[in-house]
């Protein structure tokens, strides 16, 4: 396995291994069902030491590649990397944002509550002035990875049960089951962000990796404003998907 890594690159060499892995696994060089080498080996044989092995082996469990089993070793479990795809054009949940069947799904609950809403929530959800908002902050995540924080604001007066439920899966399933919620359309801003340090805590990233904020608001067929999410998707493992109609000429210039 020499020339695996190049240790005058600035590339870090964990990055350099789990690259050549990940491209033997697509090569299949290492099938799906496999055993990678141990890190031992691999640590041996490449030349590094075994935690540079233990963090490349770390990105291509984020990516989904692999799992770790105690007692085993490390088994290959798909050729390609898990990136969840987004439709920005539907109103969807984290789950339908996956093409595999077999991707295990998860959610961690950071916070429920009951607060004071800000101006800008008063606003948008059309409250009374003496109106409190259910608050619901969670992680999703997808193979034991961490992938989106979602901050989710309610009308306590029409959603408060919320704060006794057992919030899983869809939220929207949630609403239409629990509340017969009309959930018509829903309004989309988006802006790339660097996350805080709470925020990178939580999903597991750098300060330096870059997230992709996404306020959304659902309406009835009344245009009733009845939630407000705060999304932040990992930069580096997200993508995200629009489709637009047919070209219309002249838009952005001035009529002659």
């Amino acid at each position: 396995m020499n020339g695996i890594v190049d240790k005058s690159n600035p590339i870090p060499l964990y990055i350099q291994l789990s690259d050549w892995l990940e491209e033997m696994i697509k090569s299949e060089k290492f099938e799906v069902g496999s055993m990678l080498p141990s890190e031992a080996e691999l640590s041996k044989e490449v030349g590094v030491n075994r935690n540079t092995v233990r963090h490349a082996i770390d990105l291509l469990m984020q990516k989904g590649l692999v799992e770790k089993r105690k007692g085993v070793g490390t088994i290959v479990k798909r050729k390609s990397p898990i990136y969840p795809l987004h439709k920005l054009n539907v109103m969807t949940s984290f789950v339908d944002d996956f093409e595999f069947d077999n991707i295990l799904i998860a959610d961690e609950i950071l916070n429920k509550s009951r607060i004071k809403p800000t101006n800008e929530l008063k606003r948008q959800l059309n409250l009374l002035p003496d109106e409190d908002v259910v608050k619901i902050e969670r992680v999703r995540i997808a193979e034991k990875v961490p992938l989106v924080l979602e901050i989710q604001y309610y009308s306590f007066e029409k959603f408060g049960k919320l704060l006794d439920m057992d919030i899983k899966g869809s939220m929207y399933e949630i609403l239409t089951r629990e509340f017969n919620a009309d959930l018509d359309h829903s309004i989309k801003t988006i802006k790339a962000v660097m996350p805080t340090k709470y925020i990178a805590s939580v999903l597991g990233i750098h300060l330096t990796t870059p997230c992709i904020f996404i306020e959304s608001l659902a309406y009835t067929k009344e245009n009733e404003c009845i939630e407000v999410l705060h999304s932040y998707y990992r930069g580096d493992r997200y993508l995200f998907k629009v489709e637009t109609g047919e070209y219309q000429r002249g838009i952005g210039s001035a009529e002659k």
